[in-house]
């Protein structure tokens, strides 16, 4: 007979295994269940809708829908900062349109994704006066697709976050005050006030007290560390503070970050050149007892995604293995089926060797 304490150790291991199973389904939006279409995902694999009738809010009924947030489009370019204004040319780091990525996430069983290409200066005008647009047509074009809106924001004395904004009518205007306001990179001559510890907590403040609250993600957390346990540009004590800043918006970091196909160009996995990842997982995620246990063991809703970071597909160069996706490409740069990804990223959250 079992004591009380083996059966609540055992609890605890099933609720992470299962946590960390749903989160490499990929960046999922668990609360959209009114939006979802065939072929979802139910996170309840023993439940179907339908089985109560009377509860359909209920979480039982929400599904999760595989999608990305972090991809890039030919708006990801460079700035000629000699002319004034600033002059923007495009495809300089990402080259595909809009809507290719969009396809190419239909293609792939994708039910949403988003814009995140990089700022810099006055990049908030190149968002809302050339890429934003495009958006819409692309909305057009792959109805299909839940395509929303927002960037890779240069995230006050962090490293790069989604800004994942909610669809409504102002969409383009909310994402331009943020960018201009906030963005470490957007005001030219570059302003160093802007890249504070101060600044982000004020900027998700901001976010927090809007009528439609953004999301805001970590992106490769320990891609600037130098060794295990020692962290780089982001640090555990940046992650609580913005959380408890605004719980609601700020809520988790990449644990299987993008670019998983860097070697098959001599490249480094995610892109991680200073200390590696550990089966493609990120350190902050991949060890047991590390940071994301410890933010979860205090109780915060703090969730890890799965994400392409698409710029470039390998076979051009880049280190993008096939789509706009974030099922397949954090396991393997080869595709791989849910199953084989649900044992990958059990793997994942132990200690397997650094790659």
């Amino acid at each position: 007979m079992r004591d009380k304490h083996s059966e609540e150790t055992e609890h605890a291991q099933l609720s992470r295994r299962k946590l960390v199973k749903y989160a490499g389904v990929g960046a999922t939006l668990a609360a959209a269940s009114p939006l979802v279409g065939a072929g979802a995902a139910w996170a309840d694999e023993d439940r179907r809708p339908g089985d109560d009738k009377g509860d359909r809010g209920a979480a039982k009924n929400r599904a999760w829908r595989a999608g990305d947030h972090h991809v890039h489009s030919e708006y990801s370019g460079d700035f000629d900062t000699t002319k004034s204004p600033v002059v923007f040319h495009k495809g300089a780091d990402a080259v595909y349109p809009i809507v290719t990525n969009a396809i190419m996430a239909k293609n792939f069983g994708l039910t949403w994704a988003m814009c995140t290409d990089h700022g810099g200066p006055t990049h908030s005008k190149v968002n809302i006066e050339q890429a934003y647009p495009d958006l819409l047509r692309s909305r057009k074009l792959v109805p299909e697709v839940l395509q929303f809106w927002g960037m890779e924001f240069d995230a006050p004395s962090l490293d790069h976050h989604t800004l994942m904004i909610p669809r409504h009518d102002d969409e383009a205007k909310q994402l331009f005050e943020l960018e201009s306001r906030f963005a470490k990179y957007d005001a030219f001559p570059t302003d160093p006030a802007r890249d504070t510890e101060a600044k982000m907590v004020e900027f998700l403040k901001v976010a927090r007290g809007m009528p439609h609250k953004p999301l805001v993600i970590a992106h490769h957390a320990s891609r600037s560390a130098p060794g295990l346990g020692v962290y780089g540009q982001d640090t555990p004590r940046e992650f609580r503070n913005g959380n408890n800043a605004a719980p609601d918006v700020y809520i988790g970091f990449e644990g299987a970050p993008g670019h998983q196909a860097g070697p098959l160009n001599g490249g480094k996995r995610g892109g991680y050149g200073n200390h590696p990842t550990y089966g493609g997982f990120d350190q902050m995620t991949a060890r047991v007892g590390g940071l994301w246990d410890s933010l979860l063991g205090e109780g915060r809703r703090w969730w890890i995604t799965a994400t392409s970071d698409s710029h470039v597909h390998w076979t051009r160069g880049g280190s993008t293995s096939g789509r706009a996706s974030t099922a397949r490409r954090t396991c393997t740069p080869a595709r791989t089926t849910a199953t084989s990804w649900t044992a990958c990223a059990t793997a994942g959250s132990g200690s397997p060797p650094a790659t």
